[in-house]
């Protein structure tokens, strides 16, 4: 999609916001047809019937032109009625497609943006950027817009109007609007900056809410469920007092617009009343050039009040702009290469990775290679790279030096949504939508039928908890999996990998809440799979790792053993026996201390 590119020089708020109705100018013209005749119909007919009455239907006491006028004004009322239900579908319609265009614009974007780029954002943030920010500009294109485009249209139409009756009278209004649209100007950008503040301070209160909801369960275990009300309550405090300085600068401009009607009044009221004097006015016409001119002047308050909206848009354009000006990740953006019949081979060559910010690496060098229905295990004290590896495979970041090959081929080379496809993960964090158990499997392959669905749930050791479920594979698991345990969560993570059958199977600590005897089911199940797939697994729990052909041993960021089992505890100082007897000995402390 394209882009409004963030300069260093951003362009007005009020081109911005002309440039997102651009795309729908057929829409837009038509609704400012629909406008300028309801602006005839709804005041210019009704204000020159005043000067029809006083200067001609009175003195000639003429009932037919009365009755005329009369059917006129109900002619014309119907009409602007009629116009005014067109304006509101037209103005609603473009309003709704800029904004669904804006947030669909955002969204694609954040997909395509380096993963480092989350590491360093709020969740919170970033909602209230592609939900909250194009609302923004939303509710002033449905509910301002018109009103905005009417004003114009209106200041405009009566000008020429009052041209018609007497120039100095137009005059005299043009110059006292174009005093009070720079002294608006001026209290609007205040409040526009006032604006921006108190945005700044809803998106901070979103993401501290945020974090209280889906922390719940932490603040009531901990007992911390008031100094949680308190945290919440004091970013709302701030939040309030910004946008009461918002609302300040609100008032000041309300004061600035609203005195503008009286001045104008007065000024052509009082050069109406030379012009009589002269006889180059009659009082009709006096009466409704008073009445133009209040309506004109009315018209310019809701004109300069509408810019002054436009100007509160102006912080949430900033920020969708800011947004899409992040530079995006070439693996999320670049086309890549697809290799038709994939065996399975995974290659490092001499990897070497630091993370975005830092100064240390986190792999150093690393080699190793995995042959098609292996299983490898990588293990190493914690922070010694193991879970940046399966960051690398995936290309969630890019190696600073070296290269990672899939049967050969560099993946820097190949499509980044298809090499992931060819993955089937199993993560510490679980990540499980708000479904049905059927629902969350599927997401892995959305072809599974009911019977490799079960199959799956079996293989990962959830048989009995399935075989209790009344309504089986259509049983909800609630929010994040709210309604599962936390092994039970993990073991439907599994089950989702074995239903997408990918050529690589990677458990990155899969089974860390298992309990022993599960965890012997999924070795057991996994050893079934290297018949079918290429099996990578990451973990510190080295029961874990014994259905690996071959384990991998990292420390500070380098390869510094491989071998099996049984030839790595042979090196009685090598790093995964030091790991290996450590382990054994919190087990055998565990034990003595519950006996």
């Amino acid at each position: 999609m394209s882009q409004i590119a963030a300069g260093p020089k951003k362009a007005g708020d009020g081109k911005r916001v002309i440039r997102f109705l651009k795309p729908h100018k057929k829409w837009v013209f038509a609704d400012s047809f629909v406008i300028a005749i309801s602006q005839v119909f709804s005041a210019l007919i009704p204000t020159l019937a005043l000067s029809w009455l006083v200067d001609s239907i009175i003195p000639n006491e003429s009932n037919s032109l009365l009755w005329g006028l009369m059917w006129l004004l109900i002619f014309a009322a119907i009409i602007d009625l009629t116009l005014m239900v067109i304006d509101e579908y037209f103005c609603h319609h473009v309003a709704k497609s800029v904004t669904n265009w804006q947030k669909l614009r955002l969204f694609t974007h954040l997909q395509v943006l380096p993963f480092s780029f989350f590491h360093n954002s709020q969740s919170g943030e970033l909602l209230a950027r592609v939900s909250d920010d194009p609302d923004t500009l939303h509710n002033f294109l449905a509910w301002e817009g018109s009103t905005f485009m009417a004003a114009v249209q209106g200041v405009v139409l009566y000008s020429f109007v009052l041209l018609w009756i007497h120039p100095y009278l137009m005059f005299a209004s043009v110059i006292l609007g174009v005093l009070f649209y720079y002294t608006s100007n001026v209290v609007g950008s205040k409040m526009r900056s006032a604006s921006a503040n108190a945005r700044r301070e809803a998106s901070r209160y979103l993401e501290r809410l945020r974090e209280s909801v889906t922390g719940i369960h932490l603040s009531r275990v901990l007992g911390v469920s008031e100094a949680e009300v308190d945290s919440v309550a004091e970013i709302r405090k701030s939040f309030v007092i910004e946008a009461r300085q918002e609302l300040l600068a609100r008032m000041k401009s309300v004061v600035v617009i609203g005195s503008f009607n009286g001045f104008v009044l007065a000024a052509v009221y009082s050069i109406s009343i030379f012009l009589i004097w002269d006889k180059e006015l009659t009082s009709g016409q006096m009466l409704t050039a008073g009445g133009l001119v209040t309506i004109a002047a009315n018209e310019i308050q809701r004109l300069l009040r509408n810019w002054l909206s436009v100007r509160r848009t102006g912080p949430a354009l900033d920020r969708s702009e800011n947004l899409l000006a992040e530079k995006v990740s070439d693996a999320e953006t670049s086309e890549g290469r697809m290799i038709s019949d994939l065996n399975g081979t995974l290659e490092f060559k001499n990897v070497r990775f630091t993370y975005p910010g830092k100064n240390d690496p986190v792999l150093k060098n690393i080699s190793f290679k995995v042959s098609p229905g292996e299983a490898i295990a990588l293990v190493g004290p914690s922070g010694s790279g193991k879970s940046t590896i399966v960051d690398l495979i995936l290309r969630l970041y890019e190696p600073d030096q070296g290269g990672i090959l899939i049967d050969g081929e560099e993946i820097t080379e190949l499509n980044a949504g298809w090499l992931r496809s060819q993955f089937a993960i199993v993560s510490q964090d679980i990540q499980l939508r708000n479904g049905t158990l059927s629902e969350n499997l599927r997401i892995a392959n959305s072809e599974a039928s009911d019977d490799e669905l079960i199959e799956a749930l079996y293989d990962s050791g959830l048989q009995e908890f399935f075989q209790s479920l009344p309504l089986g594979l259509d049983t909800p698991v609630g929010e994040r999996g709210s309604l599962l345990s936390g092994g039970q969560k993990q073991r439907l993570s599994l089950a989702r990998a074995l239903v997408k059958n990918a050529p690589f199977l990677l458990l990155d600590e899969a089974s860390s809440a298992l309990d022993p005897i599960t965890e012997t089911q999924i070795n057991k199940a996994i050893a079934e799979r290297r018949l079918k797939q290429t099996v990578i697994i990451i973990s510190h729990r080295l029961s874990t790792v014994l259905s690996a052909n071959r384990i991998i041993v990292m420390e500070d960021g380098h390869v510094v053993n491989e071998g099996s089992h049984e030839s790595l505890l042979e090196s009685e100082n090598g790093v995964y026996s030091r790991l290996f007897k450590r382990e054994a000995e919190i087990g055998e402390n565990v034990y003595l201390n519950h006996v």
